[in-house]
């Protein structure tokens, strides 16, 4: 495992190996937010985020993530990837059954792009041929609204199936709404496809609050966790944290592995330590990612 580095976005001095692969308190069972990428594509990622300066303490080859995912107990992970132009989703949906055909811990998720050919038809080919089991989108990489007319046969396919999607459509660490980011988009694409199981990535920051509405009236309709309680964090547009209790049923813990500038077990304590996460326990850390996809054989 390579050696953990400073992580001063963080607001840490140095993260230390002791550190960083610190097992949590936590019981997290399953993670519905890890990332799992090519080599090479990995690769270009790192250097993005080295530019913005962010010194990530954790490996991005995928074996590796996997079993510093074991190291810290999780079981299970969903496994998101994402086409960041046109003509790249088939090769990296490939790629992704590869890997959870041979990582028993893996749920693979496809990806799509609106530009390509005919993304219905992707999508299709990733779930029956290459047994993929829900959708990972990112509104802003990959520059797209959720509600583009060019994806309404892509969500058709999933909500005929009930198969989760990933939606990274938030607008944090923005102190704006981007036009294809506001929650707006989503609540079209819900309108129109109302039975959609849908995992709104990072609370929706900085929505959070209309998100959190929105599940009122969609019962597929849930939010993840990943990077908006730890150590340090500044970002505004968030909500108490316990003020999140009364949405326990459509909360999801997932963390952004290996992006992370903090360790694992910060994230996953930050939430264990608030009295309602721990009397939702077994269902936040991965009963409730679970019961959204079909049980394994």
């Amino acid at each position: 495992m390579r050696g953990p580095t400073v992580a001063k976005a963080a607001g840490y001095v140095v993260i230390s190996p002791a550190e960083a692969y610190r097992k949590p308190l936590a019981p997290v069972t399953v993670d519905c937010h890890v990332h799992l990428f090519p080599e090479r594509l990995f690769r270009a990622i790192r250097r993005w985020f080295d530019g913005v300066g962010w010194e990530i303490p954790y490996p991005h080859p995928h074996d590796e993530v996997l079993s510093a995912l074991k190291g810290f107990g999780v079981h299970e992970v969903w496994a998101l990837t994402y086409a960041h132009r046109p003509g790249t989703a088939e090769g990296l949906n490939a790629w992704m059954s590869d890997i959870a055909r041979s990582e028993p811990m893996v749920r693979g998720f496809f990806t799509v792009h609106p530009e390509d050919d005919d993304p219905r038809s992707i999508a299709e080919q990733a779930m029956d041929e290459h047994g993929l089991e829900g959708m990972k989108l990112h509104a802003e990489v990959q520059n797209l609204a959720v509600d583009d007319p060019r994806l309404d046969g892509v969500f058709d396919v999933l909500e005929e199936r009930r198969a989760p999607c990933v939606l990274h459509t938030g607008d944090a660490p923005y102190p704006y709404t981007k036009e294809n980011l506001d929650v707006a988009r989503v609540a079209v694409r819900l309108k129109r496809n109302p039975a959609l199981v849908a995992v709104i990535a990072h609370l929706g920051a900085n929505q959070t609050a209309a998100y959190l509405e929105l599940t009122r009236e969609y019962n597929g309709l849930h939010l993840e966790v990943s990077f908006t309680n730890f150590p340090g964090r500044k970002e505004s547009g968030l909500p108490d944290y316990g003020s999140l209790a009364p949405y326990a049923d459509r909360l999801l813990f997932g963390s952004d592995f290996p992006n992370l500038i903090f360790t694992y077990a910060d994230q996953a304590d930050a939430w264990w330590n608030l009295d309602w996460v721990k009397n939702d326990a077994a269902m936040f850390f991965g009963g409730r990612a679970r019961h959204l996809l079909p049980p394994r054989d």
